[in-house]
């Protein structure tokens, strides 16, 4: 069912929301459920390398997971490359004042999350939780481009590398950079 509304979303984004530029950010912050984070997470990223069709992405949060028999706060990481999606010029720019641009991309990348697996002594048994579950990440990203701010959404799959019963495989965040 999900799978359907992001094919909607990425079809329709490309025809309603022409994009003739892609903006440059230099940091934001944000609020990641699920996704590389097992639960949720406050997270903040910043863009650099940037190329004519693309830029990499270097984001870090803190979350905390809570369950029946383990509790830790966790700490996520990922590295992202990301591409612009459309057929029209690709070059960056400042949109001109008064201009309300939709940008779309797709990343791709690795990230992971880390756990504290040595404080859980005082539940019913000690569970042997993976200290570092790296992920891959794929998805798509909506940026809301205004004269100050670039607000974001972010749909992504994210695969475990390796198994852990905490891990999420998808997931969705929000945020607000700054050019």
């Amino acid at each position: 069912m999900l799978s359907r509304y992001l094919l909607i979303l990425f079809f329709c984004s490309q025809y309603a929301a022409a994009q003739p530029y892609y903006t440059r950010m230099r940091g934001a912050f944000g609020a990641d459920a699920f996704g590389i984070a097992p639960r949720a997470a406050i997270t903040a990223e910043a863009a650099f390398g940037y190329l004519k069709k693309s830029y990499w992405n270097v984001q870090a949060g803190l979350g905390i997971i809570t369950s029946a028999h383990f509790r830790s706060p966790t700490g996520l990481a990922a590295l992202t490359h990301c591409f612009v999606l459309n057929p029209y010029k690709r070059r960056s720019c400042v949109p001109q004042p008064g201009s309300y641009l939709v940008e779309s991309y797709f990343e791709a990348g690795l990230g992971g999350f880390l756990v504290d697996r040595y404080d859980n002594g005082i539940y019913y048994d000690r569970n042997k939780q993976r200290l570092l579950t790296p992920s891959g990440v794929a998805g798509f990203r909506f940026h809301i481009v205004s004269r100050k701010w670039i607000y974001m959404l972010k749909l992504r799959y994210t695969p475990p590398l390796l198994h852990n019963a905490l891990a999420s495989h998808a997931g969705v965040g929000v945020g607000v950079g700054w050019r």
